[in-house]
């Protein structure tokens, strides 16, 4: 919403918005980002709405919302953002990242290609770009004067179908908001409205499954006509060299390798000199909160991660484990629960997967599951998944995962536990605190520890 928000002001339309968060006054200086840029802000009591002729809408806003009402009261159009959003697509060539996993990642990376190659793109997405955020925007919107625009295809809500892009990428397809039966549909239906040229990871089964003998492939660790050479793999890098061009990624892990395939994958199919590939991607520094270094007193880490899914989850743990040095490396390992239902969608596979990432000698820390308001079935318990992960790591004594009612509680117990060569990383997505607690957690750490 904050993308399309900005995307509209920079190209000159009058925009107003409201957002809860901000009517609870949290996020000052987003407030301040927004008047800076002309969007007007107003409490989200309907009151807003004066001089607007639609009222755009995310999947999050219900029906008796202050807003809605009053736009039905005056007979005001009310517009999913997936329809503004699939509006705007069709006014540009658009390149269209889809997948349960890497979405926001690749769309920056893509983004950054295109920049290097000249082509001046525009980009809405759904994560804020650290490069784009170092230059005093929000992040996560672009308004160039070239023909392309990178987004996001989003299957969480379906809204994925609404689009028809010049070039469409499937990164993978796992189960998160949806079971995989539900998705296939949908990503077929995608696949089926790309007008140029579909591009697939065919090292995902569910991707392999999907593609036709006309559409392109990228793989983990290369293109369809070669694997990617001489990679090295950092705490906080990953290099390689493909057709004989070096790359340096600043963002770690084998997941990340296999986005930027995804993205050259696109480089390719639009003509970009291997070398402008290479500057691009150089170019992009992650994503907000995707593996951000907090943090490092008296020899522990801190890491603060989006990972919020079973595949994410094991990437980032897969990633922290990976000490460049081939020494073993301790974790201790937060994940916040991001909702009941989610969790009772996916909470046995998001667990087993952490088991299966971490060692018995490593610790899984599980505050209670968060609630963002609304209905909702509250049966299950971060309680009940530290009690399945302790039972998939017996070894450990039933002290592998703990639980603990509130982030307080989490933050005491992980500074108590550190020591020197620890690695300590939270993940979890939705709950706006996560940032703040990450840095209140390396404060603990540090004074824990007695040095910075």
């Amino acid at each position: 919403m904050s993308a399309l928000a900005q995307y509209l002001a920079f190209q000159g339309s009058a925009v107003a918005g409201s957002d809860r968060s901000l009517d609870r006054g949290a996020e000052a200086d987003k407030r301040a980002y927004f008047e800076r840029i002309g969007v007007r802000l107003s409490p989200q009591d309907g009151t807003g709405l004066d001089g607007c002729t639609c009222l755009v809408v995310s999947t999050a806003i219900e029906e008796a919302n202050p807003e809605v009402q009053r736009a039905r009261a005056l007979g005001m159009p009310i517009v999913h953002r997936s329809d503004l959003l699939a509006e705007l697509a069709r006014r540009k060539k658009t390149i269209a990242i889809s997948g349960t996993s890497g979405k926001s990642t690749v769309t920056g990376m893509v983004w950054h290609v295109l920049q290097a190659g000249g082509l001046e793109p525009s980009l809405i997405t759904g994560a804020n770009l650290n490069s784009l955020m170092a230059e005093g925007w929000l992040g996560n919107a672009r308004a160039g004067s070239g023909e392309w625009l990178c987004i996001e295809a989003d299957e969480s809500d379906g809204s994925l179908i609404k689009y028809s892009p010049e070039i469409g990428v499937i990164l993978n397809v796992e189960k998160d908001h949806k079971e995989i039966a539900e998705l296939i549909p949908l990503f077929i239906r995608f696949r089926d409205q790309t007008s140029r040229r579909v591009i697939v990871n065919a090292d995902d089964a569910h991707c392999e499954a999907l593609r036709r003998p006309e559409d392109a492939v990228f793989r983990g660790a290369g293109m369809a006509d070669g694997p990617a050479q001489r990679v090295r793999y950092g705490d906080w890098e990953t290099a390689f060299t493909l057709g004989g061009t070096d790359f340096i990624l600043n963002v770690p892990g084998k997941h990340n390798l296999a986005n930027a395939m995804a993205a050259l994958a696109i480089g390719r199919e639009l003509g970009i000199p291997l070398e402008a590939c290479a500057r691009g991607l150089a170019a992009y520094r992650g994503v907000e909160r995707r593996h951000v270094r907090v943090g490092e007193a008296g020899g522990v880490t801190v890491v603060d991660d989006f990972a919020h899914n079973p595949a994410k989850v094991q990437a980032c743990l897969a990633t922290v484990k990976a000490a460049p040095d081939g020494r073993p490396r301790r974790v201790l390992a937060i994940f916040h629960p991001h909702g009941f239902a989610p969790m009772k969608l996916m909470g046995e596979d998001l667990i087993r997967g952490a088991a299966e990432a971490l060692d018995a000698g490593d610790r899984l820390f599980l505050p209670e599951i968060y609630y963002a308001g609304g209905t909702a079935d509250k049966s299950i318990s971060s309680a009940d998944l530290a009690q399945a992960a302790n039972a998939l790591k017996p070894q450990a004594g039933g002290a592998f995962a703990r639980f603990f009612p509130t982030k307080d509680e989490v933050i005491a117990a992980v500074a108590a536990e550190a020591r020197p060569g620890d690695w300590v990383v939270s993940m979890g997505a939705r709950d706006p605190s996560l940032g703040d607690f990450a840095a209140r957690l390396f404060a603990a750490i540090r004074a824990a520890r007695g040095r910075a």
